[in-house]
């Protein structure tokens, strides 16, 4: 005894099979997915949180040398320093902190990093120009207190000389 409509039986079971197998398919897919790309995009996370401890540490150390090399240069204005001494100091420092930007970093990082170092040249410079100027003053104010006591010494000689010319006639 067989049934009249095998055919169609068999149809359905194939398709029944057919839908199931892509049910199940997508079901997988899906769990697999929902487990692998997260753990991707966590390695990713994690690669970026270690390079920007990496650069919060570098940043750290950079700002304590801008520190350590401001401090050398502000004892520039203490009397009784060894300037050329100070000064090597803090052009090896400087030299230093130049060679510790990392290269690879982002070009607005490294320049930020760069611009920073000629800022603190140029800063050690206009130290120099203003130690040149207050010399400068000092001397002003010696010809200053010349030119007074030559204008007292010059009416002196006029008051002697008006004396000397009275008396001998």
């Amino acid at each position: 005894m067989k049934p009249k409509n095998i055919k169609e039986r068999r149809s359905r079971f194939i398709k029944f099979i057919l839908l199931f197998l892509l049910t199940v398919s997508t079901i997988i897919a899906l769990v697999f997915f929902n487990f692998k790309v997260p753990k991707k995009e966590n390695q990713l996370l994690k690669s970026q949180a270690k390079s920007i401890k990496k650069e919060i540490r570098f940043q750290s150390k950079f700002a304590v040398e801008m520190t350590v090399v401001k401090n050398m240069i502000d004892s520039l204005d203490i009397p009784g320093q060894n300037i050329s001494y100070q000064k090597n100091l803090i052009s090896s420092r400087l030299v230093d902190l130049q060679k510790t930007i990392p290269t690879k970093d982002s070009t607005y990082k490294y320049d930020m990093y760069t611009s920073i170092i000629k800022l603190y040249v140029e800063l050690e410079e206009a130290k120099d120009k203003l130690r040149d100027l207050k010399d400068s003053e000092n001397t002003i104010t010696e010809y200053k207190d010349e030119l007074e006591s030559c204008r007292r010494n010059l009416e002196q000689t006029k008051r002697d000389l008006y004396v000397a010319r009275a008396n001998s006639n």
